[in-house]
């Protein structure tokens, strides 16, 4: 009678429980002298300021892409540049040069989009976000769908989450590991980006697989591939999601990652907002024109494509140099 009661305690029961690991595992990074007692009236007032404050360099950054009005101008002198790279006194680099003053200053959105290597980085994370959250859309609907998917009930889909989830508690850890151990964060990050949303455009597949199979059923085949290909794609995002965080955080001095994090995590929580918009908008305009069962291949050909698009950029990170690591 109540099919959503039992998932919804279970999710409930380990959130407390990540609380309290948190809470007794984890120690507090901030100096001791910069903390500040929980004050709720505090907290809401500090999260009205930094909203206040973030729409109001929002709208300055659109403004200053629109009007430019600023230029970059080297601290030297030409001669004295000149002369400098001539001796070879400084190794000058436009990047590292153009951000040495601002890493003193506290971070604000228009310091961290001006980085070239954070803007990218975040510009992937918010993508693939929107992509994965995309998927997730998509894929009950393919398999709810009878005309141009599989057809079957509530419960052969939790069974199929319940074989997709397996699947993935076996491979996650081992393949994060293992990737980042044998070829570092950005070749995990591009193989991840490879092997994830690319690799959906194989779900239609189970069409033919389930061919002969009972209505509202699936075959032992059908849930088998499924489960597996659903599964890899979830593997390989969390590979990407763990590593373009790691990577991003060393984008930018130390002293920025609290503000950086926040800004990723408000962009990455509006790409999540839109994907299911979108997803469900994809989803229903291609099945309702293009002849079944090929609606919902076009729907995963679209999604794969856009995949193979974000790996194709993700080819182009570049790996900070020491000087941006160490905020010089």
């Amino acid at each position: 009678e109540f099919p959503y009661f039992l998932p919804n305690i279970f999710g409930t029961i380990m959130c407390l429980a990540g609380y309290f690991l948190v809470y007794f595992g984890v120690p507090e990074t901030l100096p001791e002298e910069k903390r500040r007692e929980f004050r709720i009236g505090e907290v809401v007032y500090s999260c009205y300021r930094s909203c206040c404050q973030s729409i109001v360099e929002i709208v300055q950054s659109i403004s200053s892409w629109i009007h430019p009005t600023t230029e970059y101008q080297s601290p030297l002198s030409n001669n004295e540049e000149e002369h400098s790279l001539e001796n070879g006194s400084i190794n000058y680099q436009p990047d590292v040069q153009k951000h040495i003053h601002d890493d003193d200053k506290p971070a604000t959105i228009r310091s961290l989009w001006s980085r070239p290597s954070t803007r990218q980085h975040m510009l992937i994370y918010w993508l693939y976000s929107f992509l994965v959250i995309s998927v997730d859309e998509v894929f009950p609907l393919f398999c709810i769908s009878k005309e141009s998917g599989l057809g079957i009930q509530e419960q052969r889909i939790g069974n199929l989450l319940t074989a997709t989830g397996l699947c993935y508690l076996v491979m996650q850890y081992v393949v994060l590991t293992k990737l980042v151990e044998s070829y570092g964060f950005y070749k995990a990050l591009r193989i991840g980006a490879l092997c994830s949303i690319p690799v959906v455009c194989l779900i239609p597949l189970s069409l033919l697989t389930n061919m002969g199979a009972e209505i509202g059923t699936l075959t032992w085949s059908s849930l088998s591939f499924l489960g597996l290909v659903y599964a890899t794609t979830r593997v390989f995002s969390s590979v990407v999601f763990s590593t373009i965080t790691m990577t991003t955080n060393r984008t930018v001095p130390s002293h920025h990652r609290a503000t950086m994090n926040g800004l990723s995590m408000l962009g990455g929580s509006l790409a999540k907002a839109a994907g299911p918009a979108f997803a469900g908008v994809l989803f229903s305009v291609s099945v309702g024109t293009i002849p079944p069962p090929y609606g919902s291949v076009v729907v995963y050909g679209i999604i794969s494509l856009m995949g193979v698009g974000l790996y194709m950029q993700a080819t182009r990170l570049e790996e900070p140099s020491l000087d941006e690591i160490e905020g010089k």
